[in-house]
């Protein structure tokens, strides 16, 4: 596991420099102070960067903690994260066909529901909510579009 954890905060770590990489010719900016097209990925490049630099630390923390610890990659909340990532990998190919809205008001109560919250009411609502909340940020406060349904371009 520890192997597995260099190598998943090595791979953070190049991922974050090859989108600094690929994005190095956009602007930032434009010329009345707007996020360009680079300033999204480039903050995203330091963010998996630090992640990177933090999966490491995490491996020489833990490693004086757990020697001689055996994991159960079957166990309950391992099996609960298998899933998950088959439930993004979903989401992101429904994100492409049916666009923001749609995919994340589907994914916001199937991920709490994973979590353990129960009250249908609850779910409905709070879906509503962060999906509107991010909307109306992304839309209207950054004026950076979110993705829009393959079928509607």
């Amino acid at each position: 596991m520890r192997k597995l954890n260099i190598l998943v905060g090595l791979l953070s770590v190049l991922l974050g420099g090859a989108i600094m990489y690929l994005s190095r010719d956009m602007s930032m900016f434009d010329q009345y102070g707007v996020p360009g097209e680079r300033f999204w990925p480039y903050g995203l490049a330091w963010l998996f960067i630090g992640l990177g630099v933090l999966q490491w630390l995490e491996v020489v923390v833990q490693h004086a903690k757990t020697a001689g610890v055996s994991v159960d990659l079957t166990s309950l909340p391992v099996r609960r994260a298998y899933v998950l990532a088959i439930v993004m990998v979903l989401y992101g190919v429904l994100l492409n066909y049916t666009g923001f809205i749609v995919a994340s008001m589907l994914l916001s109560p199937v991920v709490m529901w994973m979590m353990g919250e129960r009250r249908a009411w609850f779910l409905a609502l709070i879906s509503v909510v962060i999906v509107a909340t991010i909307y109306v940020s992304f839309t209207l406060i950054f004026n950076s579009p979110l993705p829009v349904s393959e079928f509607l371009e």
